[in-house]
């Protein structure tokens, strides 16, 4: 294997008196900065960028250095990164085409809103009114109960178990009635977020509208 360090003339000179069958020349920059020819490419270079010439001493190939570790993981990871924001992209597409398909206007819109709102407020008025009956039911059976303590009496096993019981029934209906009271801050929010997407897609239609035709 022949491997020396050239000038460029020399190897010209060198691609000039090479019979026109010969091989390919290789050249390669090692780490020290010293430029090498050969018509081999040795194994302590393979991993370093270098030029593939032909007979004539043009260019026809070139290899680009091997990646460290490094720069690989690196790669690897923005190549996760842009999956990633494609992936949110495309949901993104994908919620801008319902959104404008379901609403052709901003009162669109806010009547679908207010439904949703109503029918939780329904739910909170029945939820209300059973409650209060719960309330009455357990207002009832405490006295019942007082009325075995104001006799000395202890109080009988299934009233205890009844009042036992609707005092939880009344705390899962008051826990709903918060619950579903946060869920109408959750719906407004939520639509006051798809109005404002809706203006923004809906401005960006209409000045595409009126663009002058290319």
């Amino acid at each position: 294997m022949r491997v020396a360090i050239l000038t460029s003339l020399f190897v010209l000179g060198m691609v000039a008196a090479a019979p026109a069958d010969a091989g390919k020349l290789y050249k390669w920059v090692d780490e020290k900065g010293n430029v090498h020819y050969s018509d081999k490419v040795p194994p302590e270079a393979a991993k370093l960028a270098r030029k593939e010439m032909n007979e004539a001493g043009v260019t026809v190939k070139q290899v680009e250095r091997a990646k460290t570790q490094e720069e690989l993981a690196a790669e690897a990871a923005q190549k996760i990164k842009d999956e990633e924001a494609r992936k949110i992209a495309e949901a993104q597409a994908q919620a801008d085409r319902a959104l404008m398909l379901s609403y052709n206007t901003e009162d669109d819109l806010i009547r679908a809103r207010e439904q949703e709102l109503g029918v939780i407020d329904a739910n909170m008025a029945t939820a209300k009114l059973t409650m209060a009956s719960q309330e009455k039911n357990l207002s009832e059976l405490l006295a019942h109960a007082a009325d075995y303590e104001r006799n000395k009496k202890p109080v009988p096993k299934n009233v205890a178990d009844s009042i036992a019981s609707v005092r939880a029934q009344i705390e899962s209906q008051q826990k709903s009635l918060t619950e579903r009271e946060a869920s109408k801050e959750t719906v407004r929010l939520d639509y006051e977020a798809k109005l404002a997407r809706w203006r923004e897609l809906a401005a960006k239609s209409a000045a595409d509208s009126a663009a002058p035709k290319q």
